[in-house]
């Protein structure tokens, strides 16, 4: 699981936001429901939701214990008392048959171990329950963790990860929906795009691995990390730029999937 700095996140999460933001607009809500975000970051996005149903309570968890402390001090509970936020492991979740809707955007694919993440999301919802799911799929086009991967295979770095793992799940869509079933969910809609984000600086994406890498950074003495940044950056500036003018494009998918209990 992931461990992210919550002010190191709050600088370069526009992209994160604005994708979130796209899958909210995916979801119908009527005002009764009873939401669980999971991974909700420094909670941003869950206090969005509580906006919506002011009467019904809202739950954000996310594991990083940083992200939560960040969250819970920059929620003003008056304004939104139906809202709360705490730290929580999506494989564990601590809640039962508790939820009518389960959200999560961009979170979820940091767990390789899925399937125990979308069984214990059954177990929060009621019968009947929802679970909007927004993450990363694998793709035709090599993924910006891909090329992270071969960075860290390398002779320059393969010694500081001899005892690493891949953090980062690599399933397509029909894979995911096939362990979503076995997890006792019906699958209600599933779609994948494909996105395209302009840093428009190296700087700006630069900041964004900095932040976002550190699953592989955290293994390396502090003064290699941003070198090792600048190395998968220059490798992916080979696969993300179809043309002049996109060096600091970042490609990826967007797999959005509903789920009922």
């Amino acid at each position: 699981m992931t461990e992210w700095k919550a002010s190191d996140y709050a600088r370069i999460s526009a992209l994160q936001h604005a994708m979130a933001e796209e899958a909210l607009s995916l979801i119908e809500l009527n005002g009764a429901e009873q939401v669980l975000d999971v991974g909700c970051g420094n909670g941003k996005t869950t206090s969005e939701i509580a906006a919506r149903v002011p009467r019904r309570r809202v739950v954000g968890v996310d594991f990083s214990a940083d992200m939560i402390a960040f969250a819970n001090a920059h929620h003003d509970a008056g304004l939104l008392p139906n809202l709360t936020f705490s730290v929580a492991d999506a494989r564990h979740l601590p809640f039962s048959e508790e939820f009518d809707l389960v959200v999560s955007f961009n979170a979820l694919h940091w767990i390789p171990n899925q399937i125990q993440a979308l069984k214990s999301i059954h177990k929060v919802l009621r019968a009947k329950g929802r679970a909007q799911l927004r993450l990363v799929p694998k793709g035709e086009r090599k993924s910006l963790e891909d090329v992270i991967e071969e960075t860290r295979l390398s002779p320059r770095w393969m010694e500081h990860f001899k005892t690493f793992h891949d953090p980062y799940l690599h399933l397509t869509p029909g894979q995911y929906a096939e362990l979503a079933e076995q997890s006792g969910f019906e699958i209600r809609r599933l779609q994948t795009v494909a996105k395209a984000w302009d840093f428009e600086s190296r700087a700006a994406f630069l900041a964004f691995g900095s932040v976002t890498f550190v699953e592989w950074t955290q293994h390396l003495p502090e003064d290699d990390r941003q070198a090792f940044v600048e190395d998968v950056l220059d490798r992916y500036r080979q696969v993300a730029a179809d043309e002049p003018g996109q060096e600091n494009y970042f490609r990826f998918y967007q797999m959005d999937i509903l789920l009922a209990r």
